[in-house]
């Protein structure tokens, strides 16, 4: 590959001017700590948002524009950015993000006012997106002949440098949520560092034409379809739903037919048609679809009904992030003894859908190692697929638009997450209301009574008067019950989804045309 030059200009002591990692380990650990920002900032500004949105003032409204910004940001210039790696510097762009990282976080910490809040996020939103899919990206150019282990060692490194950021944000937002949003910064300073130490220059050698119509048509998809399935709370066939959505689903239409009509697409998505790409695609959609549904739905819920703290849930969700450790070494050690990424794809997707299974037992009486099962399953088959399906991401496109392709890999991803969450909450709360009312008229109530309850429900509380009496057990028991049926029902579903999505993986990695 060319080269060409850092912000600060030349190749660090870590590497050659002809684009070798001379030390690749050291390389690796690098780009790991421009991937991890992504992971922390998601559970950090979940965390902070709330204390902010009082500070600040924020309505209902612009509490979940909030909340969604940076995740828009980064889905609107994800590919645009993979693409400018490719063309000007991979490592280059990956530094001037983390530069982004820096001022967007600083930005959103000091913010005085809403405006300048959204500003940080969406600053940071775009720091994001290029130093998650150019780390990926350049795991190429640091490992060109070991790729299985370096995927390992990324994404292990992902998961377990996480945890401890988010321990450490967690306790930085109790004394003020200000302090929370400058942890990703100090992973941004550390990134821009190791990055000039560590890795090589990489651009394409032949750079393309620009397409600025391929990368609009793109970001408004991406920004319109995850905008709307993100408000899904307020009713499928609402307007604030069904036009983002709609408009989403046209962009990508028409981004669709340009890319296949245009000399030189942004992202030629003939280079799906091949088999593994495919394969590695369905597997992208199916693992962060799963993520979403066993994250939400596991941990309503246990707060619902066995009133776990937010600090029990955390701690009850730990076995998947550890069995997530080892999922990623596991990929890279198998892969190591000559196990195709094909077979630990599917193996992996088997074990991401028997998990949801042991999910769907989940009730008010299930002891919790049966969920620990579940968890240590999900986290590990989740794990070992997406080490395995990113080395075809890596692998598969030509040298000169690997920073794009792997673009689209944390694009679907964002994409697939959110519907998984939205889909899940609208099962689950659909079933919920057809089955509740059935249950509460069984109880006998008089209609004063069942009128009372009504507004229980629909106030979203229970006044301090009723709580303890006879009525207030019964209504909680029925709707505890309700609730188990639905959350059952809504994981039932999604383990099914998960099985097709198996046998689609199946169709492009192991069935021969």
């Amino acid at each position: 590959m060319s080269t060409t030059s850092g912000p600060a200009g030349g190749a660090g002591p870590g590497t050659l001017a002809d684009g070798v990692a001379r030390r690749p380990g050291m390389a690796i650990f690098a780009l790991t700590v421009a991937g991890v920002a992504q992971a922390a900032d998601v559970s950090l500004h979940n965390t902070a948002l709330a204390s902010a949105a009082a500070e600040l003032g924020m309505s209902a409204t612009q509490r979940s524009i909030a909340a969604s910004i940076g995740t828009l940001a980064l889905a609107a210039s994800i590919l645009t950015i993979g693409t400018v790696g490719d063309r000007y510097g991979r490592r280059l762009t990956l530094m001037w993000c983390a530069v982004a990282l820096v001022a967007g976080g600083v930005i959103t910490a000091v913010a005085p006012s809403y405006a300048v809040y959204l500003g940080g996020r969406v600053v940071t939103g775009v720091g994001l997106a290029g130093t998650l899919a150019l780390s990926i990206a350049l795991i190429r150019t640091v490992a060109p002949d070991r790729i299985p282990w370096a995927m390992s060692m990324y994404f292990a490194g992902q998961v377990g440098f996480t945890l401890p950021l988010t321990i450490l944000g967690g306790w930085l937002i109790g004394v003020d949520w200000r302090l929370g949003y400058l942890v990703v910064p100090v992973v941004g300073v550390a990134a821009f560092v190791l990055n000039k130490l560590f890795v090589p220059r990489s651009k394409a050698v032949h750079r393309s034409k620009a397409d600025p119509v391929g990368l609009v048509l793109v970001a408004v998809a991406l920004v319109g379809i995850i905008w709307g399935v993100s408000d899904a709370a307020h009713g499928w066939l609402s307007v604030r739903v069904l036009v983002p959505v709609l408009v989403g689903l046209a962009a990508l239409v028409a981004f669709l037919w340009w890319e296949t009509h245009h000399d030189e697409p942004a992202l030629p998505v003939k280079l799906f048609t091949n088999r593994s790409l495919a394969g590695a695609l369905t597997a992208d959609v199916s693992f962060n679809m799963w993520q979403a549904v066993m994250v939400l739905q596991l941990s309503l819920l246990w707060q619902y009904v066995y009133s776990y703290s937010p600090l029990d849930v955390t701690i009850g969700q730990l076995p998947a992030t550890l069995a997530m450790i080892v999922g990623a070494f596991a990929a890279g050690r198998l892969g190591a003894r000559g196990r195709r990424p094909e077979s630990l794809v599917l193996v992996g997707l088997a074990g991401v859908a028997l998990a949801m299974y042991l999910l769907a037992v989940g009730g008010a009486s299930t002891p919790y190692w049966v969920f620990a099962v579940a968890l240590v399953v999900g986290g590990f088959s989740r794990m070992l697929t997406e080490t395995a399906a990113g080395e075809f991401f890596v692998q598969v496109p030509p040298p000169d638009l690997v920073g794009a392709t792997v673009a689209s890999k944390p694009a679907i991803g964002q994409a697939s997450f959110a519907l998984g969450s939205a889909f899940s909450s609208t099962l689950l709360y659909s079933g919920l209301g057809r089955d509740l009312p059935d249950r509460i008229a069984e109880l006998g109530l008089t209609p004063s009574e069942q009128g009372t309850v009504t507004g229980w429900f629909a106030e979203g509380a229970v006044p301090t008067w009723a709580q303890g009496t006879d009525l207030y057990e019964q209504v909680l028991a029925v709707s505890q019950d309700a609730y188990v049926d639905a959350y059952r029902t809504t994981m039932l579903v999604f383990a099914v989804v998960f099985t097709v999505l198996w046998g689609v993986a199946w169709h492009f990695l192991r069935r021969r045309a």
